[in-house]
């Protein structure tokens, strides 16, 4: 019977490790697809001036397009899932504040304050991100 908290945490650690590990590995692989694909179309060009020809077809406007709009895709996702993630710690922070009060039980209230903080955290690292992510969007890149 001892051994039983012990278990269900080490269970609870290893699922929480397995699914950040799935979802890296996915992003990953799908990056790596990407790029793959990518490089593949621009190798079956011979020439730069075949290449620019290409960039300046409709097709090649498409491709770029397609590029710049996965990037800002992907960073309005992440920041879609830091807000996500705000609320659900902020609404876990409430539901044990209000347990709190009802059973009068001060470790609710610890983790409610714990909870909160994270949540607070996220939401303000989601700001920090949306305002940087404006900004970066927004500077004309350099050409070396």
């Amino acid at each position: 019977m001892d051994l039983i908290p012990v278990v269900a945490i080490i269970a609870n650690v290893t699922m929480v490790i397995l699914i950040v590990y799935f979802v890296t590995r996915t992003r990953q692989r799908r990056a790596e697809l990407q790029m793959e694909m990518q490089s593949r179309l621009i190798d079956r060009f011979s020439t730069a001036s075949e290449f620019v020809q290409f960039l300046h077809s409709e097709a090649g406007q498409k491709f770029v397009t397609g590029v710049q709009s996965a990037s800002t895709q992907h960073t309005r996702e992440r920041l879609m899932s830091g807000f996500n993630r705000a609320i659900i710690l902020l609404s876990l922070a409430i539901a044990f504040l209000i347990i709190g009060f009802y059973t009068r039980e001060s470790d609710a209230h610890v983790v409610a304050v714990i909870l909160g903080a994270l949540g607070v955290g996220f939401l303000i690292a989601t700001y920090v991100s949306y305002k940087l992510s404006g900004k970066l969007m927004s500077e004309p890149t350099r050409e070396s």
